[in-house]
């Protein structure tokens, strides 16, 4: 009877991925845009160089995911899939770990991206999904783009400016990257680098996909994600782990902790080297940069006797990429970027009685590029840039509740920045954002449980004007087994200062690209459902559809100038993006879980008539894990297969577009690892074992293996 229901409920579910029943309005999307183009294409790129932590039940270690997951695993109710939001533990003691919870992999009980504030995330009516630090470690990823790279729903794109992140198929400008709920700065190429996010210090990585405006403004019309940094939960302790592999590729990662009744230190340092790669061998550009960097955190928090407490955190990394590149006169150039980010954030909290509390954060980032081209056997075309891109943002937020059927957050903030770049027409650009959200967590029912969730922003900017960003989510249990969830809202998206304001010109290449200051923001419309079902306490299903509407794109205009072609902005796109996922996390017996999603991603562009550049529509994701405690045996093997993809090069300079499709493409990663005792590993990690890779559309790294050991103290 009760798998009958479950296919009641699924089919139930159907209905709302039925495109045509959702509005038909322009849906949001990636424009191509021009601006710092990689010399061996003859279509320019557009460069842009402009929470409260939520602490882990068990004691994570970034060497060890099995140890730790006993404490946890028999607390959580379900293993949920990262197409669903995972099901938060209960607050019930721990019982006493059996043989089988010993290798279960533990799951994160508390979020705080989706509504701003603490909460459970079985409860938080805004679908989240979690990465967990144990699934962190299984996986071996270096960074969040080799972690974020075959999740369901998102796609990591490697380019010239860096690895950049689509969420449900729109592209890197729509999607905010925060580390604990502070905004990334930096944008190249409208994206921020996930490879410049190295994971020693994360404790979970939050996913709230679609609109997010509502509590985070500009920019997160196709969701946010949220990197959760680690604290101190040791009297004293530390991590060390080295790897080396092929492409010379060495990972030294180091982290330090101490904890005492009040406070909580800690410290962590991180070193990165890799030399280039090159796809195509016959001639001398290379396909991939080569990569030396490191970087220092340290973040601490203090709690006295009285009602406040204290978290702070700093942080330094630096970053310096070469490479070879071709011009399109045959000019070869020897490419340098060395890019420096700071970043400080402070947040007091006053408790101000059992059910309210204020928090008040104050943060400060900055990202520094200078790029480098030296024509070989010529100076002509040597250039030197310079970009430094300032953030800084005070905010406060007061989190109530009123009775029991009312959690409020109302909060205000200020967010100002200042870019200063070579491109630029006025070589600066600064602009000021204030802001008053407020959000409503409102338990309707509680027989079956039904809270909905209204939410507005209001934004005003300096340069444009207001913008007022409402949503309304509901989430109800009709039975134990059974999560429906849906929202509706409105998102924006504020020009950048290089859509605004560059005035660049490659001559290697032949374009000039010109910005627009009379550009208006982009504005979002979108719906999403998502349906879970908890068949068995070891399995999880989902299904989720999606549609997205954007109208006053910011889109490009092309003239041709003489042997040059002049890229302008515009406002005149018009696009929708609508698609959904489907998947399956199960627990099988010998400690074996694995997970299976299909995610499918229909994106035109309607100004145009075409579908959206380097989108494929279909794209399938698989997971495996396997634990064995007494052998100290860990394996891990995750792979996506990804579709055809169509892209709209100028190949031949005449301002018309020769349209190709890409090859469908494998990418397949493994980790296995041993512990011959607590706190010592070894561990073997292969990346991009079937090979997928080509110059042209999809410049990833080749085969490597990497070994490597984690021990700690």
């Amino acid at each position: 009877m009760r798998g009958s229901w479950c296919l009641f409920v699924l089919a139930c579910a159907t209905p709302s991925m039925a495109w045509g029943s959702m509005s038909s309005e322009p849906g949001a999307v990636t424009a191509q845009a021009p601006g710092e183009a990689a010399p061996e294409s003859s279509v320019p790129s557009e460069v842009h160089a402009a929470g409260e932590q939520v602490p882990a039940e068990s004691e994570s270690s970034a060497s060890s995911g099995t140890e730790d997951a006993a404490e946890q695993s028999k607390q959580a109710e379900v293993v949920a899939g990262p197409g669903a939001s995972t099901t938060s533990a209960s607050s019930t003691p721990v019982p006493a770990p059996t043989e089988d919870s010993l290798d279960e992999v533990p799951t994160a009980r508390t979020v705080v991206t989706a509504s701003r504030t603490q909460e459970r995330l079985s409860e938080t009516p805004v679908a989240t999904e979690v990465i967990t630090r144990a699934e962190i470690v299984a996986s071996g990823a270096r960074d969040a783009s080799e972690l974020l790279a075959a999740h369901p729903g998102l796609v990591v794109n490697q380019t010239f400016a860096g690895a950049s992140l689509q969420v449900q198929g729109l592209g890197p400008e729509y999607v905010l990257v925060l580390v604990d709920g502070e905004r990334v700065a930096g944008r190249v190429a409208g994206s921020v680098d996930l490879s410049r996010l190295s994971l020693e210090d994360v404790e979970q990585v939050e996913i709230v996909k679609g609109p997010s405006s509502v509590l985070y403004g500009s920019d997160a019309v196709g969701g946010v994600v949220n990197f959760i940094t680690r604290r101190a939960r040791k009297p004293l302790g530390g991590e060390l782990r080295l790897a080396y592999g092929q492409l010379d590729r060495l990972d030294l990662d180091a982290t330090g902790e101490a904890r005492g009744e009040t406070w909580g230190l800690r410290l962590s340092g991180g070193l990165q080297r890799r030399a280039s790669y090159d796809l195509d061998t016959s001639d001398v550009g290379t396909s991939g940069s080569s990569l030396d960097g490191f970087d220092v955190s340290a973040s601490g928090d203090l709690k006295n006797q009285g009602a406040m407490s204290l978290e702070a955190s700093a942080g330094v990394s630096r970053r310096t990429q070469r490479g070879v590149d071709l011009g399109a006169t045959g000019a070869v150039f020897d490419r340098a970027s060395r890019d420096l980010s700071i970043n400080s954030r402070v947040a007091p909290t006053w408790k101000l009685s059992d059910d309210a509390s204020l928090r008040v954060e104050g943060s400060y980032s900055r990202f520094q590029r200078t790029y480098m081209r030296d024509q070989r056997r010529s100076s002509a075309l040597d250039t030197v840039e310079q970009t430094r891109d300032q953030q800084a943002r005070l905010g406060t937020q007061l989190d109530a509740r009123l009775g029991e059927r009312h959690a409020l957050v109302v909060g205000a903030e200020a967010l100002g920045e200042w870019l200063t770049a070579d491109r630029l027409e006025t070589g600066t650009g600064e602009r000021g954002r204030g802001s008053l959200y407020a959000q409503d967590s409102w338990t309707l029912l509680t027989e079956p449980k039904l809270v909905v969730v209204p939410g507005a922003r209001v934004d005003v900017d300096t340069q444009f004007g207001s913008a007022v960003t409402p949503r309304l989510a509901a989430k109800v249990d009709p039975l134990s087994w059974l999560t429906v969830r849906a929202s509706y809202g409105w998102g924006y998206r504020a020009p950048g200062f290089q859509e605004l304001l560059i005035d660049f010109e490659n001559p290697s290449v032949g374009y000039v690209v010109r910005g627009n200051p009379d550009l208006k923001p982009e504005r979002s419309r979108s719906i999403s459902v998502a349906t879970e079902v908890r068949p068995t306490e070891r399995s999880l299903l989902w299904v989720s559809g999606f549609q997205h509407s954007l109208r006053d794109m910011i889109g490009t205009s092309v003239e041709q100038g003489g042997e040059q072609q002049l890229f302008s902005y515009v406002n005149v796109a018009r696009a929708r993006v609508r698609g959904g996922e489907l998947g399956i996390r199960q627990q099988f017996p010998w400690r074996l879980s694995g997970e299976l999603a299909y995610s499918l991603t229909d994106g035109r562009d309607q100004s145009q008539e075409r579908a959206l550049e380097g989108q494929a529509r279909h794209r399938l994701t698989a997971q495996v894990t396997w634990r064995h405690r007494e052998w100290g045996l860990e394996t891990w093997v995750r792979g996506a297969l990804v579709g055809k993809r169509p892209f709209y090069p100028d190949t031949d300079g005449d301002g018309i577009a020769n349209p190709y499709d890409s090859d469908a493409y494998l990418s397949l990663d493994a980790r296995i690892a041993w512990r011959p005792r607590e706190s010592l590993q070894f561990f073997v990690i292969g990346s991009n074992l079937a090979d997928a890779g080509n110059p042209s559309d999809l410049p990833i790294p080749p085969r490597s293996f990497q070994a490597g050991v984690a021990v700690r103290l």
